[in-house]
């Protein structure tokens, strides 16, 4: 998929598909793109003929737990769960991904990078 839809200049940080027994044999998409110096977002895009695209800041990431079932650990796959301060969701799921430790490694590295540049602390995502 051309990342340029998500607008010109981005940077492609991370991109998965959800998966089944270890292969890509679904539409639904996942990315963590960067606009260098102006922000950092998880996108999810599901659908072949009709699409729901959704986007999140990743600064609105307050906790994130890793689900692995037994089959799950056989193909090296699991499921991200992001608790978030968004109005639209408390949780984001991104469902059967690949290599699921490394990937919430990476997304948390990203939500403390942004929390740091724009200055926030945790204690200002709760209510």
């Amino acid at each position: 998929m051309n990342i340029k839809r998500f607008g010109q200049g981005n940077k492609l940080l991370w991109k998965d598909r959800k998966r089944w027994a270890g292969l890509p044999l679904s539409f639904t998409r996942y990315f963590l793109i960067e606009k260098p110096d102006q922000w950092v977002k998880f996108f999810s895009s599901t659908g072949l003929f009709s699409t729901v695209d959704e986007e999140l800041y990743v600064f609105r990431i307050f906790d994130i737990t890793v689900e692995q079932t037994f089959f799950n650990k056989i193909f090296n796959e699991g499921t991200i769960i992001l608790h978030v301060n968004d109005e639209s969701a408390d949780k984001v799921y991104i469902r059967r991904v690949l290599n699921p430790f490394k990937v919430k490694a990476l997304i948390a590295d990203y939500v403390e990078y942004e929390r740091n540049r724009r200055g926030f602390k945790l204690a200002e995502f709760h209510s």
